[in-house]
């Protein structure tokens, strides 16, 4: 239970640091500079490769939140909540967030540089980005918690 007072509260945190992200646009444009891209010669080629790979990860990480969908409408159909090995789903596809913003990184930094004002908005969606997965994880926590209760109480009875 550790594990969620401590998940729970940093998700707090990063969804209030989320909520202050109006703020820190106002904050931050000034002092960022424009960013320069590290790639400046990077052919198409390799541009539209990188996004291929993107868009397959990303359809793969929405596959596995559609698979932990699809498995819990079938315990329900069966009368359960908590399908043991569920909760794997979940905590795969907490990882489209993080993948999301490493992609902006990515494609703001190296590929296409930008403006302060793009660096700032990266910097607030950094916040929410971090928030969803943090809640995400914390969902597929509860739900492995839960699970193991569930199946407690099946043996109990």
């Amino acid at each position: 239970m550790k594990r969620v007072r401590w998940l729970a509260g940093l998700t707090l945190a990063l969804l209030f640091l989320a909520l202050l992200s109006p703020f820190f646009l106002r904050l931050l444009p000034p002092t960022l500079p424009d960013v320069e891209p590290v790639f400046q010669t990077l052919s198409p080629a390799w541009e539209g490769t990188i996004n291929i790979i993107y868009v397959l990860v990303i359809l793969f990480l929405n596959a596995c939140l559609f698979v932990f969908f699809i498995r819990l409408f079938r315990g329900i159909k069966h009368g359960k909540i908590f399908v043991p090995g569920n909760a794997r789903w979940l905590y795969i596809a907490a990882w489209l967030p993080i993948f999301m913003l490493s992609y902006r990184i990515f494609y703001v930094c190296f590929m296409q540089g930008g403006s302060g004002l793009t660096v700032a908005v990266l910097c607030s969606q950094s916040w929410h980005s971090l928030a969803v997965f943090s809640a995400i994880t914390l969902m597929a926590l509860l739900y492995d918690v839960a699970t193991d209760v569930s199946e407690e109480n099946q043996l109990t009875v």
